[in-house]
Formats: C-alpha cells, structure tokens, sequence
C-alpha cells in the first residue's frame, strides 16, 4: 500500500491510497485541474481511482469532489452528516454515486477494509480514515483539535500515518489571525498542534505499532516545515526515541504539491 500526498494545507487537500494498482482518492479540496496535474507529477493514472472519500465538508476537503465523481464516474463516500453540509456545494450527483457511512464503522473498498474514525472538528460529522490491507495499516489523521485515548488506541494499530502538524502554539498567539480564528484554531474542534502531533507519535511509538509518519496540514501563517519537523523530532528524542524507525521517517508534505510517498509494507 502507498500512501500519496497530493497537496496537504489549507489551500487544499488530496491524498492517493494506491492498493493492487487501484487508487482511492481521499478528500479533493483541489480544483479538477490541480487534481489531475498532481496526479500526472505523481505518476498516477486518473482511470486507476474507483472512489473519492471525504472527511469533511470544508471547502479545501471538497472543492473538487463534485467534478471529479462526475468527470471520473466514480462514487463518493462521506457520513450523513457530511453530505447534509456539502450538498449544495457538490452539485448534480446520482443517487448511486452517494455512499453514506456511519463513523466507527469498516466497510471494504479495492482490497482494503476502510475503517471511519470520529475526530473532533468544527464540521457536523468528520470522520478519518484508517486503511487495513490485513497486513498493515495506514491513516491520515488530520482536522482534529483532539486526541482522545479511543483515538490513539485505535491508531495504535497503524504502521504509517499522516499527522497533522498544523501550528507551533506560540506563533499562532503572536501571529495576525484574530483572536476569535485563533481561538477556533487551538480549540478541542480545531486543529493539532506541532506539540499535540509530537504527544501522539510518542505515545504511539511507546505503545503501537508505528515506523513511518509524515506531517501534514502545516499552516502557511503559523508554522513552517523546519519548525514543525524540529519540534516533533525534539520532543520524541528527549523521551529517548530518537533510536526509533519513526524519528528517522518524518518527513514535511509540502502544501502545494505531491509530497514523499509513504510505502507501507
């Protein structure tokens, strides 16, 4: 299984989950050009993508959804709450191309069993997605300003992760949001923290099963790639884990285009 970063910000967001030559696309927060021209850099063939799964129906999760189901004739996947929010902004799509799915529940896509896990965000039914090919596991775990222990406890399953790092703390509090984009920001409904990211790469390299983790959904205003990566890599190295596989992987996916690929095995 791989896992491909389109684009990974607040501008936008796609990811490819590539399983037996067939591609999910998870989350199309880019418009239908930027979609196609990401994929084409990636070597990734648009005829290979069977499904589109959405996480939530913020506008950098969506924007291109609608497009691509219709130009691609494929399904799009998202809990009730999500399609109630996203709708209107989707555009015609069948009846048979609406799959809705209940958060905490599996179901089986291109050889993969797709897990829905609740995460806590400003949006009226978010979900993430973990992919189990029966051998390993992957997630991309962003858009939660949370982290509770059925959270962790679920991921602690997970070879391989994209976590988001979306803020350093500091400079949100110092930076040109105001207040109340700030607040929503580090709320329990909002976004993790570069420290909240390091918390959970501790706890899952003490207690689960992780190697890999690339970091994700970095603000442009209030974190950068060196200081997001220092951060995570400090504090996993002052628990004494800089010994472990998942220290030496972290890597930055960049905001605007594809990113490293994570091979999961």
């Amino acid at each position: 299984m791989e896992v491909h970063s389109l684009a990974s910000g607040s501008s936008g967001n796609a990811y490819i989950i590539l399983h037996q030559g067939r591609a999910l696309l998870l989350d199309a927060g880019l418009s239908g050009k930027r979609t196609y021209a990401g994929l084409a850099a990636a070597g990734i063939d648009s005829a290979s993508i069977t499904a589109i799964l959405v996480t939530h129906e913020h506008n950098d999760h969506i924007a291109g959804a609608g497009i691509l189901s219709r130009r691609l004739g494929i399904p799009l996947y998202m809990t009730a709450g999500t399609w109630l929010a996203a709708r209107d902004r989707l555009g015609i799509i069948s009846e048979d191309k609406i799959h809705l799915i209940s958060p905490g529940t599996a179901f089986v896509l291109n050889g993969l069993e797709v897990w829905a896990l609740p995460v806590c965000h400003d949006a009226l039914e978010p979900v993430n997605y973990i992919f189990d090919t029966g051998k390993c596991r992957a997630a991309v775990f962003t858009d939660t300003g949370c982290v509770t222990e059925a959270m962790v406890n679920t991921l602690s399953a997970c070879n391989a992760m994209v976590l988001e790092a979306n803020h350093d703390l500091k400079m949100l509090q110092q930076g040109p949001y105001p207040w109340s984009l700030k607040k929503r920001v580090a709320s329990e409904n909002g976004h993790l923290s570069n420290l909240q990211a390091a918390r959970v790469l501790a706890w899952l390299a003490a207690k689960g099963k992780i190697t890999q983790a690339h970091l994700g959904h970095l603000s442009a205003v209030n974190n950068s790639p060196e200081i997001a990566i220092a951060a995570v890599a400090q504090f996993l190295a002052a628990q004494g884990m800089d010994s472990e596989p998942v220290y030496h992987s972290l890597k930055v996916l960049p905001r605007h285009k594809p990113g490293p690929v994570l091979q999961v095995k």
